[in-house]
């Protein structure tokens, strides 16, 4: 069974045949329920009410079925059905379906074993049949806390509007789609490989203990215990009764009741402090967050706000736009975030998806560029055009989801800044696609660091248990800013699902990631900024005072603007011209709006300011009436925090309990003095940075610098550099340092214009081995040779020049190796890369518009049947994963798990039927959900071919290989013969559902 959602199991009559619905379940790989029974006759299954008899409580049903579900597996049953059919009969009460799984469960784990006895869980599969599962977030928590499959047998009659059959087997879609979903955004393959992976707040220990999860401020005055659940029990008892009268609870939607104030504000027509008043007041009513009730108290007299300084680093307020792409933003609106951030002294973030490419150097000390762990249109020009670069780590819409820009909206502006094509669909990785570890992400890091020296880089994640943790992990990274993302907020465009079920609260993070680097002893080291949901200046004191330095905000920029959140971000049908590219109201009515009112760039930058200015007014206020003057004398200080409400619901002791030692906190730019650097633009705490190891290599090369810019050498040709002796792994990031030095000089001085031609050709030689990050963001004029191999990292992000990495020659006179690690040309753009030897797994994810040849070739023919397909394969798995654009030729096997997402672009597959590459094992080779077909070569790809092939023997040949290039050359003459076309098939996604 390898879908976990069992049908049937209803109470009367299903309202499908049996047969029908026998032939939905074989179609999903599933089962019925009934049909289960017939599986394990007699005493091999066996059904467990999951009920509270009327003479038990909570506590004591739950203790009771836990001896119950052991008799039963050592009595034989291989089967167990938590079934909740009797709930509501004479007496009983409901007992929570996922409380009784998990009880189950451990239990049966943890069952004192008897003599010669095999675990008792190992010896049964729990089925959890119950009518409380209503969506995706109930399967997945009843899946992780231990059932082996669910039957939602109410879910499916809720469903079930027309045709009966058809809602089935769309239902069934629906949910394996969930599931996929949110086990790929935590980086699992297999839903049986999900477990706990969830946390739960107000929830007391004794409920903790058992579901077996991370639980924040519940305690024994406050959370959700036994009592509160036997309460519920009766409560629903006497609603089936008719005693009392229950209607579904309604979601309390915030934005809806204060936009219009906010834009209010945002346009002078209304004065702040009557905005944060309403604001305060709703969510006093209706509190949703920790910091909804908490309120600040202070034993200092007020002083005046003439005398605050509410600045950090260079800036006035501490308040950051935080990352919107272009793209996901109109022009008009993205350019007004950085304008108004300018106007009024604060940051700004520019979201994953480029730059405009005349905003590139425009705001060096105002704007931050996300580059995610490299992705859209980013280029060592964007890193190098601001003083403020973001890793994004399981980030996007919301926690661990890849953002989704719809083709419809990638228009030619939007391709341009993203480096992307024209109508097509961009999709961004889920995480774990190029980092798996802190020390990939400080390779990330020092990759960073050296292609712009000066630049500060911030790492953006999700809030999730251990945070602080994590968090100790990117300070020593070498990260200089932590950004913690919460669960509100995010766009409209984010799935309804992750909206109300994923992440946790950045109150929660900013504390746990403050106080860990507290232990730690090294605060001091990197700035904390904290965003997801956050609406006024209050709400900024509040997360200094848990140890935020900055807070971000993403919705509200967009609310000051008009943003009526209608909830359709990615639908390219904003009706006020902030989420959409439609520029005119003629663009407009060909679309099919009936309404629309184009953003004003002025006046949009106007709003934005004036809004903003507002709150970090508001701000200097609340630090005067604390008595402080100066606000980031408040990061850190939880005793200034006190809880007012909400007590039977959380406790808070532990979230503000204070810290009793501090270190300075003193807001001051980077160390510097009338004779020091003057890059120093971060304007962080005390800093002390951590000294990465001085790379020889890359700054033997970066002095190349002056002469690559400088005046045209005589015979106008390129510089040509052999390095002079050969390098191994520890010289890493070679020629990064270089291609940054002359995107400077082309942003900020007189470099000159990039072109096709070829300003320096470095050489490495003698079997050199290029450490991680070869060439990354390489730019057009830099060439990079290297006969020996590469590791991890080669050419990521690079926007132009080539890199070839070919055998180079052994004491035998030889050649050996040329291959390159894991990561290989990841979201390269334009340029050329040539290997010729093997490439790790994850060789050409995001490729966006550069060219790739692929050269190694089996040994042997390949055999599908032995299994493990990547250990023999060329390519060692998930090759050209959401590839956009480019061109690729595999000469070899491909690997396995290949073109997932992609949308764009070309690869060119060996067509080798004497070594097993014939067009059905190149065909079984697509990943499960890629949407690519492999068909014959057309006129296009002949001249794909011959172009690329006839490129790589030319390297060939310069590197002394004569036969070989000669054989390319056969080989790209006769193309058809021996190439095979993968090209996706379509636009991907469902732009309704997608997550910008």
């Amino acid at each position: 069974m390898s879908f976990p959602v069992v049908l049937g199991g209803h109470h009367e009559m299903a309202p499908v045949t049996a047969g029908a619905l026998r032939a939905i379940a074989r179609e999903h790989k599933s089962y019925l329920l009934e049909d289960l029974w017939e599986a394990f006759p007699g005493k091999r299954s066996a059904v467990l009410d999951i009920a509270c008899l009327e003479s038990e409580n909570t506590k004591g049903a739950i203790e009771r079925l836990k001896f119950e579900a052991i008799d039963l597996v050592r009595g034989g049953a291989e089967l167990i059905v938590l079934s909740d059919r009797t709930v509501y009969e004479g007496d009983r009460r409901f007992i929570d379906p996922h409380l009784a799984t998990a009880a189950i469960d451990a239990a049966l784990k943890n069952a004192k074993s008897e003599h010669g006895e095999q675990n008792l869980r190992r010896r049964t599969s729990i089925v959890l049949r119950s009518g409380a599962l209503r969506n995706v977030h109930d399967v997945m928590i009843a899946l992780g806390l231990g059932a082996d499959g669910i039957c939602p047998y109410v879910m499916f009659e809720v469903a079930c509007v027309d045709d009966y059959a058809a809602d089935y087997d769309n239902l069934c879609s629906a949910l394996r789609k969930g599931m996929e979903k949110v086990i790929s955004t935590i980086g699992i393959h297999e839903v049986r490989g999900y477990a706990r992976q969830f946390s739960a707040i107000g929830i007391k220990p004794e409920i903790a203990e058992i579901m077996g999860v991370q639980s924040y401020y519940g305690s024994e005055t406050g959370g959700i215990g036994f009592a509160e659940l036997d309460a519920d029990g009766n409560e629903r008892k006497q609603v089936l009764a008719g005693a009392e009268v229950s209607k579904p609870a309604k979601t309390f939607r915030f934005y809806p009741k204060v936009w219009k104030a906010a834009n209010a504000v945002a346009n002078g027509r209304e004065d702040y402090a009557e905005y944060s008043q309403k604001v305060r007041e709703l969510e006093a009513a209706n509190p949703i967050s920790l910091r909804h009730v908490m309120e600040l108290e202070s034993d200092r007299p007020p002083v005046s706000v003439d005398q605050v300084d509410a600045s950090v680093g260079h800036h006035d307020y501490p308040i950051v736009i935080a990352s919107m792409s272009f793209g996901s933003q109109s022009e008009t609106a993205f350019r007004a975030y950085a304008e108004a951030a300018k106007r009024i002294n604060i940051l700004s973030v520019n979201g994953e998806g480029g730059e405009p490419h005349d905003m590139i150097g425009m705001y060096p000390k105002h704007r931050g560029q996300q580059i995610a762990s490299g992705r859209f249109g980013v280029t060592s020009s964007l890193i190098n055009s601001s003083y403020l670069v973001e890793i994004k780590i399981g980030q996007g819409a919301k926690p661990g989801e890849g953002g989704h820009l719809p083709a419809r909206k990638v228009t030619e502006k939007v391709a341009a800044a993203r480096n992307a094509t024209t109508g097509t669909d961009l999709i961004s990785p889920s995480n774990n696609h190029d980092l798996y570890s802190i020390e990939d992400l400080a390779g990330l890091v020092d990759e960073l660091k050296t292609a712009n020296p000066d630049v500060r880089v911030a790492v953006k994640v999700p809030v999730v248990p251990n945070i602080g943790t994590i968090g100790v992990g990117i300070a020593k990274a070498g990260a200089d800013i932590i950004t913690l993302s919460g669960f509100e907020g995010g766009t409209g465009a984010a799935r309804s699902h992750a909206l109300r079920h994923v992440g946790l609260p950045s109150d929660i993070g900013t504390r746990a990631v403050h106080r860990a680097l507290m232990e730690a002893g090294i605060r001091n080291r990197v700035e904390i900024w904290a965003d997801g949901g956050y609406r006024h200046g209050h709400d900024i004191v509040k997360l200094h005072c848990l140890g935020a330095n900055r807070v971000g905000f993403g919705t509200l920029a967009m609310v000051s603007l008009g943003c009526t959140i209608c909830r359709g971000c990615q639908l390219d049908t904003c009706h006020v011209g902030i989420a959409t590219q439609i520029e005119t109201t003629e663009q407009a009515e060909l679309h099919g709006l009936k309404k629309f009112t184009p953003q004003i760039y002025p006046e949009a930058v106007e709003a934005c300011a004036t809004f903003f200015q507002g709150m970090g007014e508001e701000v200097r206020e609340i630090t005067a009436q604390l008595g402080f003057e100066r606000t980031q004398d408040l990061v850190g200080r939880s005793d200034l925090l006190v809880q007012s409400g909400g007590f039977a619901a959380v406790d808070l002791a532990e979230l503000i309990q204070p810290i009793e030692e501090f270190l300075d906190l003193e807001p001051i730019d980077l160390p510097i003095t009338e004779t020091a650097d003057a890059r120093a633009e971060a304007g962080i705490i005390v800093s002390r940075p951590i000294e990465m190891p001085v790379k020889e290599a890359s700054k033997t090369l970066a002095s190349l610098v002056s002469d690559v810019c400088g005046a045209p050498r005589a015979g106008g040709g390129p510089l040509e550099y052999e390095y002079p002796r050969s390098t191994n792994a520890n010289d890493r990031v070679l020629g990064t340092e270089l291609a940054g030095g002359v995107s400077r000089e082309r942003i900020f001085g007189d470099g000159p214009e990039p072109t096709e031609e070829t300003l320096v050709n470095v050489k490495f030689n003698d079997g050199s081995v290029a450490g991680g990050g070869l060439g990354a963001f390489n730019v057009w004029g830099v060439d990079i040779d290297v006969h020996g191999g590469a590791q991890d990292g080669v050419g990521k992000c690079m926007y132009g020049g080539s890199i070839s990495v070919l055998k180079g020659l052994n004491k035998f006179d030889k050649r050996v190796n040329g291959s390159v690690g894991k990561s290989f040309a990841y979201g390269a753009q334009r340029g050329r890369l040539f290997v010729q030897g093997d490439a790790d797994s994850r060789c050409g994810i995001r490729l966006s518009g550069a060219d790739v040849v692929i050269g190694g070739e089996p040994e042997e023919p390949v055999d599908d049947s032995r299994g493990c397909l990547a250990d023999r394969a060329n390519i060692k798995g998930f090759a050209f994963e959401y590839m956009t654009d480019g061109r690729a030729i595999v000469l070899g096997d491909p690997g396995p798990w290949a073109c997932a997402g992609m949308t764009g672009g070309r690869i060119y597959m060996r067509h080798w039927p004497e070594m097993g590459l014939t067009k059905e094992s190149l065909t079984r080779r697509l990943g499960m959900g890629a949407k690519a077909v492999i068909t014959e070569i057309d006129t296009q790809g002949m001249l794909d071919i011959q172009e690329l092939l006839e490129s790589y023997a030319d390297e060939l040949r310069i590197s002394g290989q004569e036969s070989e290039a000669e054989r390319m050359e056969a080989m790209a003459a006769d193309a058809d013969q021996h190439f095979l076309m993968c090209v996706p098939e379509s636009e991907q996604a469902d732009p309704s559902i997608s997550t910008e």
